[in-house]
């Protein structure tokens, strides 16, 4: 319904362009404003201004046209510089195709695209590339992925939106330092070009930083420039890293703690090792025993990137806090050494019932995973056993998985598999955490629980299986696998449902 007031006079001091009237009572609706006048423009035979909605929109319409008929081209403007030319040639039309069908319903997808874009050194084409940073947009995790498969062209988009800008600050292998960029760029593209640097020199890379570095006002940025040390990390950048255990922000601290923890041979590593012998112990039991680093001696608590004691008590938390910082950043060569035993047997000791309490297992579990031990995982797993399927527990399981070689990852879980009766949702559990590509041993197992589960009586445990096994099992066993469910009710939907992502997985290896 419209308004029936007469409409305003326009100012006779204003410009004669109706343009921002017209706006204006479009926004309010013509409900509740009247459609202005509009003396610049030439009149709509039969419309009124009492017709509302419709003459609003012509005389829109009139001046869209008359504000683009009287635009002036601008002057004096720097034509863009378009991007290079790619040399990895484009996907084919199936893949692009394929591509389309992920993001429209199959984003789970959408990872292993990626890599099989990365394995046979191709780009996605430019039709796709919209569709592809906004999938970076939403899922910060593909990023690295999507700033790979763009290629050129999406970089080169990447400049004119801001929400792509993620892209930018993604470093790839082709990347070459340049001054430009490290001198003037974003944050972002001040770490890229680090990044490179560091690749080519990582001797310059780490003096450019240490020149720039008592002018970096922001802590994201010091934290993010000293991350791109880990490329070409060395002896020579334990300088500058000990110096940042000392930064105001326990973000920069924290990464430098975590660098600092890949380089066992590091005076800070030694330091470490001499706090264990200090306050690590084995009871009368033979359990391990760790104490509190709680202690005014301010360097210890530097080295562990720890705030210094506020109090002369301490509260369990933070008994904990330190416990566990001690020991995941520790070199795990000092343990077996301290003990007289092997990894094994350092685990099993802090396994013991009084220093499980203490939570030490676990933390031997996240420092296996943080300074990325294989040895020492394959220790974990051993001392799990069957554990790793029947507890609730986490033991970052997936984490520790991933230190072994794939071969001995699937013969680890076809062993778990073969010796423990655990539900079938902690099966999924354990197959999700063994990840992908599944070897033929192990596909052949989940193709037999398949077949012969019970599904009736754990229907989503089934259902998981099925997940895992969609996600991880090389598409290839879709030929294992019968036709027909061989169960009954929601659970036969959820076996045709992975046939039918096998076969699409199929089709688009097929496809590169």
């Amino acid at each position: 319904m419209t308004g029936t007031r007469a409409p305003a006079s326009p100012d006779p001091l204003a410009p004669a362009d109706s343009w921002g009237r017209l706006v204006s009572a479009a926004l309010v609706g013509t409900s509740r404003r009247s459609v202005p006048d509009t003396p610049d423009l030439p009149d709509l035979p039969g419309a009124s201004a009492d017709e509302g909605a419709d003459a609003l929109l012509g005389r829109a319409a009139l001046a869209a046209v008359r504000r683009v008929a009287g635009y002036t081209p601008a002057t004096g403007i720097t034509p863009l510089t378009p991007d290079t030319e790619d040399e990895r040639p484009e996907v084919g039309r199936a893949a692009t195709d394929r591509l389309e069908r992920i993001v429209e319903g199959r984003e789970d997808l959408l990872p292993e695209w990626l890599e099989l874009v990365a394995a046979g050194g191709r780009h996605a084409a430019h039709s796709s590339l919209p569709a592809l940073l906004g999938q970076g947009v939403r899922h910060s995790r593909l990023r690295p992925a999507i700033s790979a498969a763009i290629g050129t062209r999406g970089q080169w988009m990447a400049r004119f939106e801001p929400s792509w800008s993620y892209v930018l600050a993604e470093p790839l292998p082709t990347d070459r330092f340049g001054e430009r960029d490290w001198e003037h760029g974003t944050p972002g593209e001040r770490r890229r070009a680090l990044v490179a640097l560091r690749a080519a020199d990582p001797g310059r890379g780490r003096d450019l930083l240490t020149a720039a570095w008592p002018g970096l006002a922001r802590a994201e940025l010091r934290r993010g420039l000293l991350e791109a040390l880990a490329t070409g990390l060395g002896p020579g950048d334990e300088d500058l890293l000990g110096g940042a255990l000392d930064d105001r922000s326990a973000n920069v601290r924290g990464t430098a703690l975590s660098l600092l923890t890949r380089m066992p041979g590091s005076a800070h590593a030694e330091r470490l090792r001499g706090y264990v012998r200090e306050h690590a112990s084995q009871r009368g039991d033979g359990s391990l025993r760790v104490d509190s680093v709680h202690t005014r001696d301010a360097a210890v608590h530097r080295d562990l990137a720890l705030a210094a004691p506020t109090g002369p008590e301490e509260t369990k938390h933070q008994r904990h806090e330190r416990v566990w910082a001690l020991v995941t950043h520790a070199p795990l060569d000092v343990w077996p050494g301290l003990l007289g035993t092997d990894p094994s047997g350092v685990l099993a000791a802090a396994g013991g019932e009084a220093a499980r309490s203490d939570g030490l297992f676990d933390a031997f579990v996240n420092a296996v995973t943080v300074q990325r031990d294989t040895e020492w995982a394959r220790a974990v797993l051993g001392t799990l056993g069957l554990r790793a399927a029947r507890d609730r527990g986490s033991f970052q399981l997936d984490k520790l998985l991933d230190l072994l070689p794939v071969q001995e990852r699937c013969a680890h879980v076809c062993g778990v598999l073969d010796g423990a009766e655990a539900s079938l949702v902690r099966w999924a559990q354990l197959l999700r955490a063994t990840r992908g590509p599944w070897t033929r041993e192990l596909s052949a197992r989940v193709v037999g629980l398949l077949h012969t589960a019970r599904p009736k009586h754990d229907p989503h445990g089934y259902q998981e299986v099925c997940g895992a096994a969609a996600e991880h099992m090389p598409p290839e066993h879709l030929a294992d696998l019968h036709e027909q469910p061989p169960i009954d009710g929601s659970s036969a939907d959820t076996y045709l449902r992975l046939r039918d992502t096998l076969r699409f997985r199929l089709d688009m290896h097929r496809e590169f």
